[in-house]
C-alpha cells in the first residue's frame, strides 16, 4: 500500500459547509450547487459532511428512507462529478444486505466510484451497522483515508491509514451543536491532532448551526476546516456560515513521517536520525495494516 510514484505537486481541495436536513431533494440541490461552485473555482476534491445527502436519520426515520431515491441521487452526484471533472466525497445513508450504514461515498474526478467508507465507531445508533475499519484510496492521484465524526476519538483509524500511505485525511462530521459548549474545544482539537500527529493534511466538513433553532437535529456547530501537517488551520468557516472552505495542499510536505516511523521503516531516520526504538510496537502496527481496506472501485 505505497503511494503512487507520480504524485501531483499540489491539490486544491475544499470542504462544503452546507445546511441539510430531512428534505432529500433540497439536500441534493444544495450539493449540486456546491459541486458546480467548487468546480468553477478549480477545486479538485470536494468533501461534504456526514449524512449530507440524507440527513442524519434516527431509528424512526431510517424506516421511512427511500433507498431507491437515494441510489438515484448518488448516481446524479456521480454523473455531475464526471461532467465537471471533480472528485466528490459525500455523506449518505445506504442499505446493503438488509443492513443500514452511515457512509461516505467516494467518487474520483473521472466519475468512478472508488467505494464507501462506513463509519466504524458508532456513537450509539444501533440502527446503523458498524463499518469495517480503516480504508485507503487513491483520489486525484494521491493516497488518502477517511473517517466519520465519532471515529475521531479512535486515532488509530487515521494512524493506520497514513501508515498505509495516505497523505490526506478526510473527516466528514455532524457533531453536537453549539449548546453542547463543553465539547467544542475537544472537537476542534481532534481535527488538528489527526493532522499534526501524522504529518498529513486534514480536511473536515461539518454541518453549520441553525441560528433560528439551536437544538435542531441535523444542525451542528460549523467550523469546517482544512489543517496543514503542523496543525495550522488554512481555512475555517464560522458556526453559521454556508460556504466552501478551500486550500491548496503542497503534497511534497505531507510525508506521514510519524506514522511511517511506527512501522520501523524510514520515517524515524528521516525525521530524527534514529532507527526504530520499539520493534515490538512496530510489529503491532504492521499487524494492524492488515485491517486497512483499499477502495479501488471494485464495489460501490
Amino acid at each position: 500500500m505505497t503511494p503512487p510514484e507520480s504524485l501531483p505537486d499540489s491539490l486544491l481541495v475544499a470542504a462544503a459547509q452546507i445546511d441539510t436536513n430531512s428534505d432529500l431533494p433540497a439536500n441534493l440541490s444544495k450539493i449540486e450547487t456546491r459541486i458546480r461552485e467548487a468546480a468553477a473555482a478549480g477545486v479538485q476534491i470536494l468533501l461534504f459532511h456526514e449524512g449530507c445527502l440524507t440527513g442524519y436519520p434516527d431509528d424512526e426515520r431510517v424506516q421511512t428512507l427511500d433507498f431507491d431515491w437515494i441510489a438515484q441521487a448518488e448516481s446524479t452526484i456521480q454523473r455531475l462529478a464526471q461532467e465537471l471533472v471533480i472528485a466528490v466525497l459525500v455523506g449518505t445513508t445506504s442499505r446493503r444486505d438488509k443492513q443500514v450504514f452511515n457512509d461516505l461515498l467516494i467518487i474520483d474526478a473521472d466519475g468512478r466510484r472508488l467505494g464507501r467508507y462506513a463509519k466504524t465507531w458508532r456513537a450509539g445508533e444501533p440502527w446503523f451497522t458498524a463499518g469495517s475499519g480503516p480504508v485507503i484510496f487513491n483520489v486525484c492521484g494521491v493516497e488518502a483515508t477517511a473517517i466519520i465524526c465519532h471515529d475521531l476519538r479512535y486515532p488509530e483509524l487515521t494512524r493506520l491509514g497514513v501508515a498505509a500511505g495516505a497523505r490526506i485525511i478526510f473527516i466528514a462530521n455532524n457533531e453536537s451543536g453549539l449548546t453542547s459548549e463543553y465539547k467544542l474545544l475537544g472537537y476542534r482539537s481532534m481535527q488538528i491532532s489527526r493532522a499534526t500527529e501524522n504529518l498529513a493534511y486534514a480536511v473536515m466538513a461539518n454541518a453549520p448551526a441553525d441560528a433560528k433553532d439551536m437544538d435542531r437535529s441535523n444542525a451542528s456547530h460549523g467550523n469546517s476546516m482544512i489543517v496543514d501537517l503542523w496543525g495550522d488551520v488554512l481555512d475555517e468557516a464560522g458556526s453559521f456560515e454556508e460556504r466552501l472552505v478551500v486550500a491548496r495542499l503542497d503534497l511534497s510536505k505531507g510525508t506521514g513521517g510519524p506514522a511511517r516511523r511506527t512501522l520501523g521503516k524510514d520515517g524515524g531516520a528521516e525525521l530524527y536520525g534514529t532507527d526504530c526504538e520499539h520493534p515490538a510496537y512496530a510489529q503491532w502496527i504492521r499487524s494492524g495494516l492488515k485491517l486497512v481496506r483499499r477502495l479501488d472501485g471494485g464495489s460501490s
